[in-house]
């Protein structure tokens, strides 16, 4: 149990790190929240967490606040997902014209897609969305005194979590 809380807790201090492009940078403050996503008779709710179990899907969201005098231009704002235990969890960024990358330099729209060849033939291929380490949003200028948030869902991984145990 406690490498899947230290799995978490490295995941919060990377988040905590997180690099904020922006012709203002120095301005703009980030605020990280985790909560369990936990399911209820009317639907789903979400509770502040600092730990996951296998198969918990957290929700992050992470707001971006200037707290400058003028606009902080050009604000990207980039979600690691760390290998070794946490997945995107498809369809669940918002905004939802989010970017991925499977490496942290090549960012595309989703769904990803790669070229691969197979037989000698060439085909493209959506990327799985457990490939994904980086989201980014591109969030333009933030105005003096404003926020911005972006959020997103990751799963704990039970399979992965039990390698990590090995």
């Amino acid at each position: 149990m406690n490498r899947i809380i230290a799995i978490l807790t490295v995941f919060l201090l990377q988040l905590a790190c997180i690099q904020v492009a922006s012709s203002a940078e120095n301005n703009v403050l980030v605020a990280l929240h985790a909560f369990k996503v936990v399911s209820t008779a009317t639907g789903t709710k979400l509770v502040a967490t600092d730990a996951a179990q296998p198969g918990d899907t957290i929700e992050y969201q992470v707001t971006y606040s200037n707290k400058g005098t003028t606009a902080a231009r050009d604000v990207l704002a980039t979600l690691p997902v760390p290998k070794g235990g946490l997945a995107y969890v498809a369809d669940s960024a918002t905004p939802a014209a989010v970017q991925a990358s499977v490496d942290g330099a090549h960012f595309a729209a989703l769904p990803l897609t790669r070229t691969v060849t197979r037989d000698g033939k060439q085909r493209v291929e959506t990327v799985p969305v457990s490939e994904y380490r980086f989201l980014r949003w591109k969030l333009g200028d933030i105005p003096a005194g404003a926020s911005s948030t972006v959020s997103s869902r990751m799963r704990l991984d039970s399979a992965t979590v039990n390698n990590v145990r090995s």
